[in-house]
């Protein structure tokens, strides 16, 4: 497949999904939305996956939040398989007809997660880091959800994760490192986390790719 990587910042890379595209034969195309001059066609790619931002997808006034939006939809009518994850799953449900807002309270840290449809979404644990909720948009299915709202959901071959299956040990650690006044304020326990993402490295590694496997395989049977 032709994976094409809707990056928004060097912070938050495809990480283990590079890893695992790599690992199965898959190629990728990484664009930096931010500084993206024109949209590509979504045809030219056989898969679009949008990655996180500390960017909101309701809130914030960056121009180029608007016209991901519209590429996504766009990339959803061609019947393109897209992945959102966080920011770019909260960009999809808009594109989708959902909303977003600002959550009851932030989502930090690992946790498990009881899913409607496990042959695709396992249990987990996933790490997950967002203040942002998405609905589940129109005609959509959700498949797994937490306190603070919806965490997944499947429209044709769209799905959306409010979690972060891609990311590992160093890009949470850089995370860390860049919201310690958050995390603050947030009382969360920052060596607990850090000891979270020391110990649960490499199952999270195996639990990410079996993941994207499922996914593969869903779009395999979806098309």
């Amino acid at each position: 497949m032709k994976i094409l990587i809707l990056e928004h910042e060097p912070e938050s890379p495809a990480g283990l999904l590079a890893g695992w595209a790599q690992g199965r034969g898959h190629s990728l195309e990484t664009l930096h939305v931010p500084r993206l001059k024109g949209w590509p066609d979504p045809s030219e790619s056989d898969v679009i996956v949008s990655l996180g931002s500390d960017c909101s997808a309701h809130a914030s006034a960056d121009p180029w939040i608007e016209r991901e939006i519209a590429f996504l939809g766009e990339s959803h009518r061609a019947g393109v398989p897209i992945l959102g994850i966080c920011f770019g799953a909260q960009a999809l449900a808009l594109a989708l007809g959902g909303t977003v807002r600002r959550a009851d309270f932030a989502e930090v840290g690992w946790s498990s997660t009881d899913s409607s449809e496990p042959e695709l979404l396992p249990r987990g644990p996933w790490f997950g880091w967002h203040e942002d909720v998405f609905s589940v948009p129109p005609e959509a299915r959700e498949i797994a959800r937490s306190d603070a709202g919806p965490l997944a959901f499947v429209l044709g071959r769209s799905i959306g994760l409010q979690f972060h299956p891609e990311v590992d040990s160093s890009v949470i650690q850089g995370w860390i490192s860049g919201a310690r006044d958050r995390i603050a304020e947030l009382s969360i326990d920052e060596d607990a986390l850090l000891g979270g993402v020391a110990a649960d490295g490499d199952a999270a590694r195996a639990r990410a790719e079996d993941l994207f496997d499922r996914i593969a395989g869903y779009w395999r049977c979806a098309s």
